[in-house]
């Protein structure tokens, strides 16, 4: 395992920078997405169902659009809204956390340990179910550090 990049990313929604910090202490699945992407809209929709059944007990969700591959202004901030999303999102400085994070495509998904260290990351080829797979391990794990 590598210790997780530090980020900061803004979230639009609350008008608030969101950092690592912000989850020290609680395992994170971090997302990167583009508005425009198929891949990440089917991806999206399911983390969104996942969410809605567990909420943020048990691990914490942050989406991060990767605004620096968007095609306009705000598209994440748009799709965001239309489509009612609850996970809560955040904006990356053009491509900084995306690139600090060494990802090639989107979405891209990475598993956080409540102490900062990544744990898995998924490109945007990993199928979904390989992802929830490895999430329900990384949690067995995770519960385990933390006394769970």
């Amino acid at each position: 395992m590598k210790q997780a990049p530090a980020f900061s990313v803004y979230d639009p929604f609350n008008e608030k920078e969101v950092t690592n910090e912000t989850y020290k202490g609680k395992p994170l699945v971090l997302t990167f997405w583009t508005s425009w992407c198929p891949d990440s809209h089917r991806d999206l929709q399911k983390k969104e169902v996942l969410y809605a059944k567990t909420g943020e007990e048990t691990f914490a969700m942050l989406n991060v659009n990767v605004t620096g591959r968007e095609r306009a202004n705000q598209a994440g901030q748009t799709y965001a809204s239309a489509h009612g999303m609850k996970i809560p999102m955040a904006e990356d400085r053009g491509t900084d956390t995306y690139e600090r994070y060494q990802c090639h495509g989107v979405p891209t998904t990475v598993f956080i340990t409540p102490d900062g260290w990544i744990a898995e990351q998924f490109g945007d080829q990993a199928p979904f179910e390989e992802i929830m797979k490895q999430l329900a391990s990384f949690l067995n794990e995770t519960s385990n550090i933390i006394g769970g």
